[in-house]
């Protein structure tokens, strides 16, 4: 996973929306399955990232593409 940032984890159904925004803003971005919270050592329960309704968006910059290329874009 060289690069990839992870942005956040968001329900399924609003993934699609997350997607779109950052790829306008000249992200790659990469969904996956959530199956963890990640805070079990706090004993978080995760039965809600069990149950399937969750998505983690992890994101990185284009290659090659420079920042001020998206203020002119045309």
């Amino acid at each position: 996973m060289t690069g990839w940032e992870k942005a956040f984890t968001v329900e399924k159904d609003r993934a699609e929306e997350y997607v779109s925004m950052y790829e306008s803003m000249g992200y790659e971005v990469r969904v996956e399955e959530t199956k963890s919270c990640g805070l079990n050592d706090g004993g978080d329960c995760n039965i809600c990232y069990l149950s399937g309704d969750y998505v983690t968006i992890y994101i990185r910059k284009k290659e090659g593409r420079d920042e001020l290329e998206d203020l002119f874009e045309e």
